[in-house]
């Protein structure tokens, strides 16, 4: 990740490596971020609750069976069932992900009282 970023509070540019990520656990909600190192402002990355977490591990074994399954070369109705199958993920996290996002931006800043881990 060599992205530089420019910081929106102070405009310090900076490079985003990983000991710019922290993450916040308040109840079932995990919101992860990066801050700028001048002035600690953080910026939301994602946020997510049991549901979504069950969704991205469904999704990756979803993801894990099209690869085998182009690898292996199953027919084409098994390989559109797991097709499906991850865009019906897909389609339930983008219906989830504008409430977990500004549920994640609540807490970040402040006004959900969450706890550094």
């Amino acid at each position: 990740m060599n992205e530089t970023i420019t910081c929106n509070k102070c405009g310090q540019e900076f490079m985003l490596d990983r000991h710019r990520f922290g993450s916040i656990h308040e109840g079932d909600f995990v919101v992860q971020y990066f801050a700028c190192p001048a002035c600690g402002e953080r910026y939301h990355v994602f946020t997510s609750d049991k549901e979504m977490r069950e969704l991205v591990g469904q999704r990756k074994v979803v993801q894990a069976q099209i690869r085998m399954g182009f690898a292996k070369k199953f027919n084409r109705k098994t390989l559109r069932k797991y097709e499906q199958e991850l865009e019906r993920i897909k389609r339930k996290q983008e219906k989830m992900m504008p409430t977990l996002k500004a549920t994640g931006e609540k807490i970040l800043h402040g006004e959900g009282g969450g706890q550094n881990a």
